[in-house]
């Protein structure tokens, strides 16, 4: 199965969900969009699409000027019933898609968090089985609505938009599951003066947290993606 992945900043790899799409057998064909590198024009070639995260602003074509591109995209693989995974950036891009509102939101999330499921995700062919409370890496200022017709998934305090499916194959997460330890601690990295003091009780105790909880959500991910994957397979066949 070959998989379109759509990266929107090099400091945010395919990570841990591109590490298990591999090893179950996909081949991940990687295009740095942001870097001016060109996307194909139709889905042909390709099973599946992975669009990831970004510090951008997914309502802002002046920050992504390829954002147009790829929401064509988002809305052909869907089109074709080929299956389609947005990661933070990715999640709002779809939803923008699909003509939903995409917007800064009040507050913003960084760090580990929990994710709690909506009951709709206890039959959901990716998330269904999984513990109704789930801790996982956030890392974003932005928020979106859900387009019409989706089916809300996942929440949380802060941000009730945390994951979304649209009809059988699309499904978007503002969570970070491809997220593992060295690609968090290069966005903390990232932080300026005054950002890393207004985050400054999240950074402290970042180690405790990734060490904490990231090992079952590294799990969530291998799950998410090892399900994904085979709703690639049963698409294309």
């Amino acid at each position: 199965m070959r998989i379109l992945v759509v990266q929107n900043n090099r400091n945010a790899p395919a990570g841990l969900v591109g590490d298990a799409l591999a090893e179950f057998g996909a081949t991940l064909v990687t295009v740095a969009a942001d870097e001016g590198e060109v996307l194909p024009a139709t889905p042909e070639g390709y099973h599946g699409l992975l669009v990831l995260g970004g510090p951008q602003d997914a309502w802002n074509d002046g920050q992504g000027p390829h954002f147009p591109r790829v929401m064509e995209l988002i809305r052909a693989f869907s089109a074709e019933e080929r299956p389609v995974m947005g990661i933070c950036l990715g999640a709002q891009l779809a939803a923008r898609a699909f003509g939903a509102r995409v917007y800064r939101h009040s507050v913003a999330e960084i760090g580990v968090g929990a994710v709690r499921l909506f009951n709709a995700a206890s039959d959901d062919p990716l998330l269904g089985g999984l513990a109704p409370e789930l801790h996982m890496v956030q890392w974003h200022y932005d928020t979106f609505e859900f387009p019409e017709g989706a089916v809300p998934l996942a929440w949380s305090e802060a941000c009730m938009r945390q994951a979304f499916r649209l009809g059988r194959n699309l499904y978007a997460f503002q969570f970070h599951p491809e997220a593992d330890a060295a690609i968090v601690r290069g966005w903390a990295e990232k932080f300026g003066v005054d950002s890393r003091e207004r985050n400054r009780a999240v950074l402290d105790g970042l180690d405790a947290a990734l060490e904490r909880h990231l090992p079952a959500a590294e799990a969530v991910a291998r799950t998410i993606s090892r399900r994904w994957l085979d709703l690639v397979i049963e698409r294309a066949a």
